[in-house]
């Protein structure tokens, strides 16, 4: 199989908005329910310190990365530009650019990078990272800002193991694929990332895919914007 370039799927069907402006924010001092803590926008100076803080740590775990443009409300932009994490190879599924996701993304795949592989995966393949989008869950949407949006969040359409086998989410969810429930509990048991949605906790909006986010936590009560 040929490597593949790695993606971003900035328009997602039923997902996307074209009117940034138009989704309810979270005001300063208030945390919206899908938000993580101590986040506010623009960044504070917490945030921006911990946003060098995890340069140093993807540094630390090996990671080749480069620092990107900043898209919609990603705090610390970064690329992988060679689409490999802790042995982990990412791969693209529908477009050609590099993505650009938040540093606290990179380092939660990172730190799961040692579970998957002994879980025995070896490739990811990638739906979206960063894309401006609303919440979706049971089919509705929320008028609450994804963490899409926030470059935190990644849409995982398979994985493929160290026999090359690939387990489709979905094709082969539903038929209680040993890779992909495997991968599910690993994610969820390592504690590195909100809960993973799938098609068995939300099969009306995540039926082909693995929804994974991960969780910073920007919290500092004597916080101030950082200009």
């Amino acid at each position: 199989m040929s490597r593949r370039a790695w993606i971003v799927l900035v328009m997602s069907a039923g997902q996307a908005t074209a009117h940034p402006q138009k989704v309810a924010q979270p005001k300063r001092g208030y945390h919206a329910d899908n938000m993580p803590r101590g986040w506010s926008w623009p960044p504070t100076r917490t945030m921006e310190a911990a946003a060098k803080a995890c340069e140093a740590q993807l540094d630390a775990l090996g990671v080749t990365w480069q620092s990107a443009k900043r898209e919609g409300h990603i705090v610390d932009a970064v690329l992988v530009p060679d689409g490999k994490i802790g042995g982990i190879e990412y791969i693209a599924e529908y477009a050609t650019s590099v993505p650009v996701m938040d540093c606290q993304l990179a380092v939660a795949l990172a730190n799961l990078a040692p579970h998957l592989y002994d879980a025995g995966v070896r490739e990811v393949h990638v739906g979206s990272t960063y894309r401006w989008s609303k919440v979706r869950v049971g089919g509705k949407t929320k008028d609450l800002l994804s963490r899409h949006a926030l470059g935190l969040a990644m849409d995982v359409v398979s994985f493929v193991d160290d026999t090359g086998r690939e387990a489709n989410v979905a094709k082969d969810y539903k038929n209680g694929d040993e890779l992909l429930l495997d991968v599910e509990r690993t994610v969820n048991d390592s504690g590195i990332f909100r809960t993973v949605l799938t098609p068995k906790n939300d099969p009306e909006s995540h039926h082909d895919h693995f929804h994974l986010e991960a969780n910073p936590d920007y919290s500092d009560l004597d916080d101030k914007p950082s200009s």
